[in-house]
């Protein structure tokens, strides 16, 4: 996978059309989309190294249909990503095979899990490629409002690695797309974020599943799990456990 172009510096008096906080999949993926439109863009992200992270590792049709609309449908090859055709439900040990549905075009609608870093890389990559968007490495530590009208006009940033250094850059649009664990949502959602359980996840290595090509929820009598491929010799399996997560450290999650 070739490496993301970064800028080093950047000019804090540079005009943007928009400013991008978060390369994650709809930073990037908005971040390049836009580019390609002819704007210019600031996306910026706090840590560029490929993550290692269990969330968003099967795309449903719907989100592989946008990746063509959008032209970025190339980011999922050279990831071993695996083709998915629907899911597989298990109840009190029956199994109900749930094909997806057919596409608008007559096509099969197919999804596609892969390793989460692996997409993301290709989707910085694919940003960093347009010409009018540039990638600066560093923190937003705060969204910039005007004082009469609350809007937001842009960003303070600070670098990686230049802590005593802050930035800010301005834009007509902001878009916050840093995650679930936002440091901004807070600030312009009201709503508390309510946490019901947690998904404890590992890896089985040749693993044969019982319906190839499918998403399997394995309904069980305390909370489900869930397995797919996410590489030719890869399974993800999703426990989810309810209520507060035990301590892995201690040994109690075990």
């Amino acid at each position: 996978m070739s490496e993301v172009k970064v800028e080093s510096t950047l000019n804090p008096g540079q005009d943007y059309d928009l400013i991008v906080v978060g390369a994650g999949v709809v930073g990037s993926a908005a971040a390049a989309a836009f580019g390609k439109q002819g704007r210019k863009v600031l996306l910026i992200e706090r840590d560029l190294s490929e993550p290692d992270r269990i969330v968003g590792e099967l795309l449903q049709p719907g989100g592989v249909i946008a990746l063509e609309k959008l032209g970025l449908d190339h980011c999922l090859k050279d990831i071993d990503a695996i083709a998915c055709h629907g899911y597989a439900v298990f109840y009190r040990g029956q199994p109900v095979d749930i094909p997806y549905p057919t596409r608008d075009d007559g096509n099969k609608a197919i999804g596609r899990s892969f390793h989460h870093g692996r997409f993301i890389m290709n989707l910085r990559k694919a940003a960093s490629e347009v010409s009018t968007v540039t990638i600066f490495e560093g923190t937003a530590s705060e969204i910039l409002l005007c004082p009469i009208t609350n809007r937001a006009l842009g960003v303070s940033v600070t670098p990686k690695g230049q802590s005593e250094i802050t930035k800010n850059f301005f834009a007509p649009l902001t878009i916050v797309a840093d995650g679930c664990y936002s440091k901004f949502r807070k600030e312009f959602v009201p709503r508390s974020v309510q946490v019901k359980s947690h998904f404890v996840g590992f890896i089985l290595r040749d693993c044969t599943l019982p319906f190839p090509n499918r998403g399997h929820v394995i309904l069980c009598k305390t909370s489900p799990t869930l397995m797919y491929q996410i590489g030719e010799h890869e399974t993800r399996v999703l426990v989810d456990i309810p209520g507060k997560l035990p301590s892995n450290g201690s040994g109690a999650l075990k």
